[in-house]
């Protein structure tokens, strides 16, 4: 288990809300592990349409790296959020941190808390691209000081 240094839920400025669907359910009628990547990928594309203004149209970005713990089983009648917020701005690359949440009896549980590492990407001429200032104020602008 890695040793993510996560703010609280309430610390997020954006979070997405998530139907776990019946096909997210493994044998043991939890949520796969493997759907909580889907979970943030569909977060994070809101948070980068909505929060951030992204221009798909011109700015490619691709996965790099991606870092899940898993702390409380998502259930079938669970209602989870997704919070996403900018962590780190690098030269090519950019850091969300997410932390995925429930509701279950009057209380709020942590359910997992992940990282991504997204990198700028050309897919016509297949290279990095550094961030742009635009991009960079874009980010500023929402997340604040990061």
């Amino acid at each position: 288990m890695s040793n993510m240094s996560l703010p609280a839920p309430d610390k997020f400025k954006y979070a997405k809300s998530i139907e776990v669907r019946w096909r997210d359910l493994d044998a043991l009628n939890h949520v796969n592990n493997a759907v909580y990547l889907t979970y943030m990928e569909h977060a994070r594309s809101y948070y980068l349409q909505e929060a951030i203004r992204w221009d798909w149209t011109k700015d490619g970005i691709i996965l790099a790296n991606a870092t899940i713990d898993f702390k409380v089983a998502l259930l079938l009648t669970d209602k989870p959020l997704v919070h996403v917020r900018c962590l780190h701005l690098g030269n090519k690359s950019f850091t969300l941190q997410y932390a995925i949440t429930t509701e279950r009896n009057g209380l709020t549980l942590l359910a997992a808390t992940a990282q991504t590492v997204l990198v700028m990407y050309d897919f016509v001429a297949e290279k990095t691209l550094p961030l742009t200032d635009e991009i960079r104020q874009k980010f500023a602008e929402f997340e604040g000081e990061i």
